[in-house]
């Protein structure tokens, strides 16, 4: 009986460290092919819009990256197409701007979900309207994939549109 018991509580511990085991090889992304710390990638993919440069940024995005914008709904897709895209919305008109992760992220498989700010001085077009000096900031929320190479292979990005266009006097 007590060699029973202890086979057991053998089996029990066994299976607490290969569950302990999977949540850290979910948290830094181990997989049979590849290993790497979708936190870490995500970080030095939003230290590449802090430092406003296009070029770094893009070389984030795997050549079949889409990004997909809630409030536009509207998916662009190939790497190019998505690296001018993104920047020209967030980017081009807004010299100051920042973007910075501001909740908790969760991690499922190779996709990471976490909130953000953005804000910054908005100066240039809106279509056929100019804006000067309109300082705004707005709240998101994310979710990105990332392929076994630690690209960017997907972007869902979801953020109050309405009072980001109230805040730059577009629409009151």
């Amino acid at each position: 009986m007590k060699i029973l018991k202890l086979y057991i509580l053998i089996i029990i511990i066994n299976s607490c460290a290969n569950i302990t085991n999977k949540q850290e090889d979910i948290k830094s992304n181990k997989t049979e092919n590849t290993t790497f710390n979708i936190e870490k990638i995500l970080t030095e993919y939003m230290n590449a819009w802090a430092e406003h440069d296009k070029n770094k940024i893009e070389t984030f995005y795997a050549e079949n990256v889409e990004w997909y914008d809630l409030p536009s709904d509207y998916t662009t897709k190939g790497k190019e197409q998505v690296g001018k895209a993104i920047t020209d919305a967030f980017l081009n008109n807004v010299k100051n701007m920042y973007w910075v992760k501001s909740g908790d992220s969760f991690i499922s498989g190779n996709t990471i979900t976490y909130e953000w700010i953005y804000g910054g001085v908005f100066s240039g077009n809106w279509g056929d309207l100019k804006i000067e000096n309109k300082k705004f900031e707005i709240k998101g929320i994310s979710t990105t994939s990332i392929n076994e190479k630690g690209k960017l292979i997907f972007q869902k990005d979801y953020y109050d549109f309405l009072s980001y266009q109230k805040q730059l006097g577009i629409i009151k």
